[in-house]
């Protein structure tokens, strides 16, 4: 194998790296993307059940597109989880700054990992120029031997 076969191949490698590293970004930024929706819509849901009041008739989510009729007892608490299978009754306004709260560290991390698949990007951009000039040194140096 010569030397520019082999710089080629080693080209190569790293620009499929940098594919691979923009595709796990990728993934990452689509599950934040997905836990951000779920938290806008967690705190919406927070604020219209605070909106409707004590005794309005509301629908309850079962999941599977199903759901029950339910009557509000307490329009100005709710249950939030925390972690670890912890969950926290306490007042909507302060059910709602935590969800603000994280709502803030997602956006943070989504708009970090959007920076990070920038800068992939351009390293990927440039080594796949890096390629294209290996293939052409190489195609020139079996043109010289023909």
């Amino acid at each position: 194998m010569s030397t520019s076969e082999a710089d080629l191949r080693r080209d190569v490698a790293v620009l499929e790296q940098y594919r691979t590293q923009i595709e796990a970004l990728a993934q990452q930024q689509e599950i934040l993307r997905v836990s951000l929706e779920e938290h806008l819509r967690a705190r919406e849901t927070l604020l219209r059940f605070q909106q409707a009041g004590k005794g309005a008739e509301i629908l309850v989510p079962l999941g599977a597109n199903s759901f029950v009729v339910a009557e509000i007892k307490d329009s100005e608490k709710a249950f939030v989880g925390v972690g670890s299978d912890l969950v926290v009754h306490d007042a909507i306004p302060a059910q709602m700054e935590r969800l603000d709260q994280r709502i803030k560290s997602i956006t943070d991390a989504a708009n970090a990992i959007a920076q990070r698949i920038e800068q992939v990007q351009r390293r990927a951009e440039a080594q796949s120029a890096a390629v294209q000039e290996s293939y052409e040194r190489m195609q020139a140096a079996q043109g010289e031997r023909s």
